[in-house]
């Protein structure tokens, strides 16, 4: 009986033996099954967060696009308000190059009418000048005729 109590015990332990390792490998499974849950939500996350990242760069790519087509509209506006200035400033520089011109031939004309003016006066105070020495003489004449009349 010692063998088949040496057996029995050898089971035993045996049997001991592989329950420890079946609970050592379930311990290993519930470790692998907890650590591949968690990951699995890691992923499931990093899912959510790639989805996000996705969506917000898909709003952005719009914006940009919205941004860029404001802009080039925005452009073609001021060009065309760049224009409309440049030909507005390009008729009254020859509106005032015009006036100008216009002013000064009216002081080159207005000058020449003081020219004439100033000769006029001129003629006009040596003929005054002329008809009083004239008055002068004819009064002198007048009066010497009386005091020739008054002697006789």
């Amino acid at each position: 009986m010692d063998q088949s109590q040496k057996q029995q015990d050898a089971a035993k332990l045996e049997i001991q033996k592989v329950m420890q390792e079946k609970q050592q490998v379930i311990m290993d499974l519930n470790s692998v099954e907890k650590s591949f849950s968690d990951l699995f939500k890691r992923f499931e996350k990093q899912k959510e967060v790639l989805e996000g990242y996705k969506k917000n760069e898909e709003t952005l790519k719009k914006c940009a696009q919205d941004y860029l087509a404001r802009i080039k509209k925005e452009e073609q506006r001021y060009q065309t308000l760049k224009a409309h200035a440049e030909e507005k400033m390009k008729l009254a520089n020859e509106e005032i190059a015009q006036v100008r011109s216009k002013l000064k031939s009216e002081g080159a004309s207005f000058h020449a009418q003081l020219c004439r003016q100033q000769l006029k006066i001129q003629a006009l105070e040596k003929n005054l000048e002329q008809k009083v020495k004239e008055n002068e003489e004819l009064t002198k004449l007048c009066d010497e005729l009386i005091v020739n009349v008054q002697k006789t």
